[in-house]
């Protein structure tokens, strides 16, 4: 009984962090539709962040998202971060 309580009270398991200034478009591509959304989202704010922006656009999240898709499959080797930065361009 005690070892179901515990089972219960667990941790969700959580995916080891990495480094997104070495992930690459296929290290992108090779994640699921979720992964690949909060990778998004993180860089659209990394960015933001850079460029002092505030604003969060969420149409133009799915559009980065696709061009993101576009562009990686294209370009395996390029670094995530490198790659979002040709979004607008």
């Amino acid at each position: 009984m005690v070892g179901l309580a515990l089972i219960a009270f667990a941790a969700p398991a959580r995916a080891a962090p990495f480094d997104m200034s070495i992930r690459t478009c296929q290290d992108w591509l090779d994640t699921d539709d979720d992964e690949q959304d909060q990778t998004i989202a993180w860089l659209r704010g990394y960015l933001s962040a850079k460029s002092g922006s505030t604003l969060y656009d969420v149409a133009a999240t799915r559009i980065d998202g696709a061009a993101l898709k576009r562009f990686c499959q294209g370009h395996p080797t390029v670094g995530i971060i490198s790659a979002a930065s040709q979004w607008g361009r």
